[in-house]
């Protein structure tokens, strides 16, 4: 059996290194579990590090934002929206919707998320050892928050969706419930069901919104948490949820729209409309949605995910700031985002805009008016980009205009699932061959090393281990 020690080494060493210089961390990768859990500093910096996971690339330092578009998108006829020609066979697997069990970046983000798992819960196991209750409470939050995050994620991606109105007893993830310390244990477990995964990430984000306070530096907060939690309600299809959620934290967060479209993107320090963001150092490394969506002066591979034409026409009004929010790489003439251009800047995962396009939606849907209209609503985002204001809102044009709003931000293979759209993957784009949102190539496999290691787990269907 493999020590405390041991297991502890593995979680510390990315955690302290990576946050050291920013985050004032002194590096104790060397220190015994059995001391660091038994003080508050040792737990304290657990906590931190958790954060620090979380802000790698393969996490929530740009991949996971990447995935949700390239597999959203046709990925081989000419009414793509978005165009994948970088070198990572990996990702153009996902373009593809050709993922193979052996995907080595498929396997670092479910690895990845399950680190981020098992270091929340090793502070929330280990939160005695705080004595301030005030601080007790705000790092039982964080780390529900994170833990519920990185859940919510990993049952989007590696199990076929959650549909409203049914069972959900189609697996879903394996749930850790308690640290783990001893990786050199038998820790074979079945997937639990798509439902049981969801009411994880829903009571561990009440727990957040309980425990947190309004304000948290630029850590997460109460307000992070309801926010996610209107975007779990949504991709549930449980619209009131997702309007309520939404609406707290319109009416109570402090936050608002940045004035100009562009000032919501590429900052280092988080604004009025950063509602959560992950904190991006040298010491944590660089923004990973700009090493794939920009020039190679921005820092990226000069335009791995380049815009196509399709995403553009979409745009009907020539004064919306959002249709000319992109560039010519002058490298290959292809037409890159301006959302991603400072390799340093922080990555947002949750900003207002999307929680008045949620509650729009959920008012709609639920055929009522809280906190606004949904015309109103969507009126208010477009009014900042400088569109011109619809006369009428339908589903339809709520769905269209969370794709100028948020597009390659992390929604389109989301949006596609919750609302049970298909994906074109004839040729010509003539509708002949269609990927239904809930197809075995749209979900993405158990990587092998899980499936060598653990003797329980189910592949999902589709792949041969």
């Amino acid at each position: 059996m493999k020590s405390n020690t041991i297991a502890l080494l593995i979680l510390f060493t990315v955690f302290f290194t990576s946050c050291q210089d920013e985050l004032n961390v002194e590096p104790k990768q060397r220190e015994d579990a059995s001391i660091t859990l038994s003080t508050e500093e040792g737990i304290t910096n657990v906590l931190t590090g958790t954060y620090a996971l979380a802000a790698r690339g393969n996490a929530y330092g740009g991949r996971i934002l990447a995935y949700a578009e390239l597999l959203g998108v046709t990925g081989v006829n000419a009414t793509t929206d978005f165009r994948f020609r970088g070198s990572f066979s990996e990702l153009r697997q996902i373009y593809l919707k050709q993922m193979q069990a052996d995907n080595g970046i498929l396997t670092g983000t479910y690895s990845r998320s399950y680190e981020i798992i098992n270091a929340a819960n090793t502070v929330i196991e280990n939160i005695s050892k705080v004595k301030d209750p005030a601080k007790q409470s705000r790092m039982i939050g964080e780390a529900n928050f994170l833990r519920s995050l990185a859940y919510f994620d990993l049952v989007r991606f590696f199990a076929k969706p959650y549909v409203s109105g049914q069972a959900n007893n189609q697996l879903g993830v394996v749930i850790r419930p308690n640290a783990i310390y001893d990786f050199n244990a038998d820790l074979s477990k079945e997937r639990s069901t798509v439902d049981e995964v969801y009411k994880v990430i829903i009571d561990g984000l009440n727990i957040a919104y309980t425990n947190l306070p309004k304000d948290n530096s630029f850590y997460a907060d109460k307000y992070a948490a309801k926010a996610l939690l209107a975007r779990v309600y949504l991709q549930q299809g449980n619209y009131a949820q997702a309007r309520d959620a939404a609406d707290d934290v319109i009416k109570n967060s402090g936050h608002s729209l940045s004035k100009k479209y562009a000032d919501a993107f590429n900052h280092d320090t988080d604004q009025a409309e950063d509602v959560f963001a992950i904190q991006i150092t040298k010491q944590t490394g660089v923004n990973d949605v700009v090493t794939f969506y920009a020039a190679e002066d921005n820092g990226g591979r000069g335009g791995d995910i380049s815009i196509r034409s399709p995403y553009l026409d979409k745009f009907t009004d020539p004064n919306d700031d959002r249709a000319k929010f992109n560039y010519v790489n002058p490298a290959n003439d292809r037409i890159l985002t301006l959302k991603f251009t400072n390799q340093f800047a922080n990555v947002g995962v949750i900003r207002l805009a999307e929680m008045y396009l949620i509650r729009a939606e959920g008012n709609l849907q639920a055929a009522t008016t809280v906190g606004n209209t949904p015309l109103d609503d969507i009126n208010i985002v477009r009014t900042r980009a400088n569109a011109k204001n619809l006369s009428t809102v339908t589903l339809d044009s709520i769905l269209l205009e969370r794709q100028l709003e948020l597009g390659m931000e992390g929604f389109l293979i989301h949006d596609i699932r919750r609302t049970k759209r298909s994906i074109d993957v004839s040729s010509d784009g003539d509708g002949t061959e269609l990927l239904l949102y809930d197809a075995n190539e749209l979900v993405f496999p158990i990587p092998i090393s899980e499936m060598d290691a653990n003797k329980k787990i189910t592949q999902n269907p589709g792949y041969i281990k």
